[in-house]
């Protein structure tokens, strides 16, 4: 459990369970989170089309239109219809799932280091790394919250964090679920 490939694996356990709740062929398939502003995702990370250039650029390399991706991100058009194609795609999509989910554990080290966040357990890393998968960043108003904990952070007090946020008073429950997904997979190690 000490190993980079490690806590990779641990962290595309969180973000599958978190997303498709395990479902690893859903990654395949076009899905539309209800409430907030989510539009049509794929991948385990759930790539948003209506909200991450990146999303788009992945249909573009999977020979969508470029009408049809614009008709996807603005949900002028039901993609489900076009499942058949992201499966055909599923080494390109994978491609960018782990360029993700990287960029998502590179970015809570990254994040621990830059603003001294004691974080020495995978508990608290792979709990940051899972909120800068679904809200793409995490920055000063979080640090100072868990610094302010002084100890080393765990799941629970990044749940804490995120229960203070707007997105943490509107969906509480989905808070607490990221995490006991979190700590599903780290209890499973």
């Amino acid at each position: 459990m000490n190993t980079d490939t490690t806590l990779n694996e641990m962290l595309r356990d969180v973000i599958l369970n978190n997303e498709l709740s395990g479902n690893s062929k859903a990654a395949y398939e076009f899905s539309h989170a209800s409430g907030g502003t989510s539009g049509y995702s794929f991948g385990i990370s759930q790539f948003d089309v209506r909200n991450n250039s990146t999303a788009r650029s992945i249909l573009s390399k999977l020979g969508f239109t470029a009408a049809e991706v614009l008709a996807i991100q603005d949900e002028t058009v039901d993609p489900r219809q076009w499942n058949a194609r992201l499966a055909a795609g599923s080494e390109i999509i994978d491609d960018a799932d782990t360029t993700q989910l990287s960029y998502c554990l590179d970015g809570a080290l990254d994040f621990a280091t830059s603003f001294g966040v004691p974080v020495t357990n995978p508990e608290g890393i792979l709990a940051l790394a899972d909120a800068i998968n679904q809200y793409g960043s995490i920055g000063a108003g979080c640090a100072e919250f868990l610094k302010a904990l002084d100890h080393p952070v765990v799941s629970a007090d990044v749940l804490a964090w995120r229960l203070q946020t707007k997105y943490g008073k509107e969906c509480p429950t989905d808070c607490k679920r990221r995490i006991a997904g979190v700590m599903q997979v780290v209890n499973a190690a």
